[in-house]
C-alpha cells in the first residue's frame, strides 16, 4: 500500500497530456477582430454580397441586349404538298429543305434596352450601397455582442467579489457568536445575504453564456469555441472631431442608395416616354442551302434586312407606364425626406447621448469609492460591537449596486460610441482606434 500513491500519481501524470489535447480551445478575441469576422463570415454579410454579385450579373446580361447575337441555326424539313408537274392538275408530291447558317441580330436603337441597362446598373450601384449599410448594422451588432459579453464579465465578477464579502461576514457572524458577542440572527443575516448572491451567481452565468453564444454567432464562430475578450477602457469623446450632420448625410450608404434609386425612377419615367419613337434593329444571314445536308447540289446563300417598329395604338399602356414610374419618383423623394429627418434626428441624439454617458461614469466611480466607505465604517462597528451586522448587510448590497451601476454606466457609454459610430457609418474605423 506504500507505493499506491506515487503509482496513481504517475498514472495521472501519463494521463494529463491526453486530458489536454481533449480540452476545450480558448481564443482570445480583440473588438478589431470580432468586427473583421462579423464582415468575413456573418452569413448575412455573405448573403448579402452574393446580392450584390447577381446584380452585377443583370448589368451584363442587360448590356448583351446591346450588342450584337449571334446564332448557328441548322434545319432539315420534309414535306408533302400539291405540285404543279406540267399536267392539267396538281398533283402530291414531296420535297426536302435543308438550311445551316450562321444569323447575327443587332438592336441599332431600342429604347426599352437602352433603359434597361442604365436602371440596371443603377440598380448595382444601389444595392453595392445597401450592402454596405448592412455591412454597417452588421458590425454594429457584434460590438454591441461584444460590450455585452464584457459587461456579463464585469457583472459576474461583481457577484464573485460579494460572495467572498458574504463568507467573511458569515465566518465573523460564527466567530463572534462562538464568543457569545453575537447572536443567531446575525449568523442567519449573513447565511441569506450569501444565499441571495450565490442565486445570482447562476442568473450571471447565464448571462454570460447568452453574451457568448450572441457574440459566436454574430462573428461566424463554432458555438462550443470557448472565448476571452480584451477588455475595451471606455474613452473620452472627441465632439470637436465630429462632422456637421450634412456632412454626415452625404456619406451615409442608405442615402447614397435611395439617391441611386431615385435616379433609376427617372430613367424609367424617361422610358417610358421614349416606347412612343420608332426601334430599329437589323440581321444578317449567312449559310448553305440544299435539298438535304452534305449532298453537294445547293449552295451559299446569305441574307440582310433592317427592321423599323413604331407603336401606333397601345390602349393607354405607355401612358400608364409614364404615370406610374411619377409616382415611383414621388415615392422615393418622400423616402429620401424621410432618411434625411432620421439621420439629423438620429446624429443629434447620438451626439448628445455619447456627452452624458461620459458624464455619468465619474458619478458612478464615485459611488463606489463611497460605498466602499460605508461598508468599511459598517465593518469596524460590528467588530467592536456597537451594533449587529445588519449595517454590513446593508452596505454590502450597496457596494454591490453601485457596483453592478458602475458597470452598467461603462455598458450604456459603449453602446453610446457604437450608435454614433453607426450614424456616422463608420462602425469599423471608430470603434478599432
Amino acid at each position: 500500500m506504500a507505493n499506491f500513491k506515487p503509482l496513481r500519481l504517475a498514472g495521472l501524470l501519463l494521463l494529463l497530456p491526453a486530458a489536454l489535447a481533449h480540452a476545450e480551445p480558448t481564443r482570445s478575441l480583440t473588438l478589431r477582430e470580432v468586427l473583421d469576422l462579423a464582415q468575413e463570415n456573418n452569413p448575412g454579410v455573405l448573403a448579402g454580397e452574393e446580392g450584390v454579385r447577381i446584380s452585377t450579373e443583370y448589368v451584363k446580361q442587360a448590356r448583351s441586349a446591346l450588342l450584337p447575337q449571334v446564332t448557328g441555326q441548322v434545319y432539315q424539313g420534309r414535306f408533302r404538298s400539291m405540285q404543279d408537274k406540267g399536267g392539267p392538275r396538281m398533283t402530291p408530291g414531296t420535297d426536302n429543305n435543308f438550311t445551316a447558317a450562321f444569323i447575327a441580330d443587332l438592336s441599332l436603337i431600342d429604347a426599352r434596352n437602352i433603359a434597361n441597362f442604365k436602371t440596371a446598373k443603377l440598380d448595382a450601384r444601389a444595392a453595392r450601397y445597401q450592402q454596405l449599410a448592412a455591412v454597417e448594422d452588421t458590425c454594429a451588432a457584434a460590438a454591441a455582442a461584444y460590450f455585452f459579453y464584457e459587461r456579463s464579465l464585469s457583472s459576474l465578477t461583481v457577484v464573485e467579489k460579494s460572495i467572498e464579502l458574504d463568507e467573511v461576514l458569515l465566518s465573523r457572524a460564527r466567530d463572534r457568536r462562538a464568543a457569545n458577542v453575537a447572536t443567531d440572527l446575525d449568523v442567519t443575516r449573513a447565511e441569506a445575504a450569501l444565499a441571495g448572491d450565490r442565486r445570482r451567481l447562476l442568473s450571471a452565468k447565464t448571462d454570460l453564456q447568452s453574451a457568448r453564444l450572441s457574440l459566436l454567432t454574430l462573428t461566424g464562430l463554432d458555438p462550443s469555441l470557448e472565448i476571452s475578450i480584451t477588455r475595451v477602457p471606455p474613452p473620452e469623446p472627441d465632439a470637436a472631431a465630429l462632422p456637421d450632420w450634412l456632412t454626415v448625410l452625404k456619406s451615409r450608404p442608405e442615402y447614397l442608395a435611395a439617391q441611386e434609386l431615385l435616379e433609376r425612377d427617372r430613367v424609367a419615367a424617361k422610358a417610358a416616354a421614349w416606347q412612343r419613337f420608332p426601334s430599329l434593329s437589323t440581321q444578317a444571314s449567312y449559310g448553305n442551302a440544299s435539298h438535304t445536308a452534305f449532298d453537294d447540289e445547293g449552295g451559299t446563300t446569305w441574307g440582310v434586312s433592317a427592321t423599323m417598329t413604331m407603336p401606333l395604338f397601345d390602349s393607354g399602356s405607355i401612358s400608364s407606364q409614364k404615370k406610374q414610374a411619377y409616382h415611383l419618383i414621388r415615392q422615393q423623394e418622400h423616402l429620401i425626406r424621410e432618411i434625411e429627418a432620421k439621420i439629423h434626428s438620429a446624429y443629434n441624439l447620438a451626439v448628445d447621448s455619447l456627452s452624458r454617458r461620459w458624464e455619468e461614469l465619474p458619478l458612478a466611480r464615485e459611488n463606489v469609492r463611497l460605498a466602499e466607505l460605508e461598508l468599511a465604517y459598517a465593518r469596524d462597528r460590528f467588530d467592536a460591537g456597537v451594533s449587529d451586522n445588519s449595517d454590513v448587510v446593508t452596505a454590502q448590497l450597496s457596494l454591490a449596486s453601485a457596483r453592478d451601476a458602475l458597470v452598467d454606466a461603462e455598458y450604456r457609454y459603449q453602446l453610446a460610441r457604437i450608435d454614433l459610430a453607426r450614424v456616422l457609418g463608420s462602425v469599423q474605423s471608430r470603434l478599432s482606434e
